[in-house]
């Protein structure tokens, strides 16, 4: 005689009322699948499965509705967050409330938490320092579709560290005593085997909090790693990679992982030819460099002129493009590729990595208006 046991599901959903869904619908299934989501469609209806569980989004009349479905509180925590955090920001300018109904979780470390150590500090040019960190269990990490992190610094000899929690709702909670800096950055180079992660800081002349943590940075000292998130390129018989030097660890790693046999151009804007870097390339790949000498970043054309001068295939899905930079150059260049080119928004990930005239606070709090491309 045998018997079976139906493993316990945890599950939610939530019914969200937004008269101007039609606008939203796409916005939001792009920004949930370059969080680390699978999306594929039925009907209205679609379905999205992530490391954390699955979930769908369904719009309506006036409005839409969510559900999600982990295997334990903690990743249904971590679901809900995936989908209420991107949603929320696409929306921000609605305010929404998404009240969840279900199973209840208390708040908890995110799944994805991993806790990194520095072990090395290696300035690689005047602008570039290299910190390799050291942690455990960075499997989830090893992702060349998934390229980007958010790192949590923490203070040096911090007795208790300050971790967020997600909550039943998905939002983050910090304890009482407050928050510590938080930054999205790429992971550079990954080493599961050794139990290493690389990060290249850009250095600034006027830096924000993760900046200086990475120019006081010392052996030992505690970050932690959420993600990972963002999405790398797809195949094609032509790339073009472009970026300033945000993008610069991205389109380095890119270059590394495409086939021998890629063709295609990269442009990296940086100040001087002081920070040019060895890259590894496909002998089919061009490299050109952009220097603004003494001009400050974000305030040349350097960027949208040199992908102006690309000489694309006649048949627009052939090419893809990756890059990202300051958002008002992000925002030009993507007018060009998508009204003068005709790239179809599936052969390009583009990011809008900063902004010279708002912190990352400044952004989430304005929401996606200065994210989104104008």
């Amino acid at each position: 005689m045998s018997s079976t046991t139906t493993k316990r599901l945890f599950q939610a959903h939530a019914t969200v009322k937004l008269a101007s869904i039609d606008t939203y619908v796409e916005p939001f299934i792009e920004a949930l699948a370059s969080h680390d989501m699978i999306v594929s469609k039925r009907g209205t209806l679609q379905d999205l499965e992530s490391p954390f569980g699955k979930a769908t989004f369904e719009p309506f009349e006036d409005g839409f509705k969510l559900t999600a479905e982990a295997d334990d509180p903690s990743s249904l925590n971590r679901l809900k967050h995936a989908l209420v955090g991107p949603i929320c920001f696409i929306a921000s300018r609605e305010k929404l409330d998404i009240d969840w109904v279900g199973d209840y979780a208390e708040p908890a470390l995110p799944d994805d938490l991993r806790f990194l150590h520095v072990v090395s500090i290696n300035d690689i040019s005047p602008t570039f320092r290299r910190i390799v960190f050291h942690g455990e269990n960075l499997e989830r990490y090893d992702r060349d579709d998934q390229l980007h992190c958010r790192l949590i610094f923490q203070p040096r000899g911090i007795g208790n560290p300050v971790w967020p929690r997600l909550d039943h709702r998905g939002h983050v909670v910090w304890p009482p005593e407050g928050a510590v800096p938080t930054r999205v950055y790429t992971i550079r180079g990954i080493d599961v085997s050794k139990g290493q992660i690389i990060i290249d800081f850009a250095l600034h002349e006027n830096p924000g909090p993760a900046t200086r943590w990475a120019l006081a940075a010392q052996i030992g000292d505690l970050v932690g790693i959420l993600g990972p998130a963002a999405n790398g390129p797809k195949p094609a018989k032509f790339y073009v990679l472009a970026g300033d030097e945000t993008a610069l660890p991205g389109i380095a790693r890119i270059l590394e992982t495409l086939d021998d046999d890629a063709t295609g151009i990269a442009f990296i804007e940086i100040a001087t030819a002081e920070d040019e870097l060895p890259l590894q390339k496909p002998k089919g790949m061009t490299m050109k460099w952009l220097h603004r000498q003494d001009a400050a970043p974000a305030t040349t054309t350097l960027l949208p002129d040199a992908v102006r001068s690309v000489a694309w295939p006649e048949n627009r899905d052939e090419p893809f493009f990756w890059g990202g930079c300051e958002h008002k150059t992000f925002a030009k260049i993507y007018r060009h590729l998508r009204r003068e080119i005709g790239l179809p928004k599936e052969r390009m990930i583009f990011y809008s990595h900063w902004n010279k005239s708002l912190s990352e606070e400044d952004i989430i709090a304005r929401g996606s208006s200065e994210y989104l491309p104008e």
